[in-house]
């Protein structure tokens, strides 16, 4: 084995290396932001504003486990881009079917003579 192959073979591991240690950083921080999550449901805030910052949480979350554990920012850019597109049509459409039903599609229906 020369010497070029095996300081190949060391710069690949220095790699995996360090992609194992951006997983294991990103799950203490999803952990965190569940923990995070987790204690602002029981604090005295309006509703609103920790709905607010539960779904921006949700999202960040979101972001961190596509990016890097399905392994997007890895990939070529057209394929975050038909991911992205793919999200972009499903959120359109859970909107659009939320808009168009309402509240009143998941009510049960009256019962006649009460």
């Amino acid at each position: 084995m020369s010497h070029s192959d095996s300081a190949t073979e060391l710069e690949h591991l220095k790699a995996e290396n360090d992609r194992y240690y951006a997983f294991v950083n990103l799950a203490l921080i999803l952990a965190a932001v569940t923990g995070i999550e987790l204690v602002l449901v029981y604090l005295p805030f309006p509703s609103v504003l920790i709905f607010t910052i539960l779904i921006c949480l949700s999202l960040f979350k979101f972001v961190g486990v596509v990016a890097w554990f399905m392994h997007l920012i890895y990939d070529k850019l057209l394929l975050t881009m038909a991911f992205g597109t793919g999200m972009i049509i499903a959120f359109g459409t859970y909107t659009a079917l939320l808009f168009l039903l309402g509240g009143d599609a998941v009510a049960p229906p009256e019962i006649p003579g009460r």
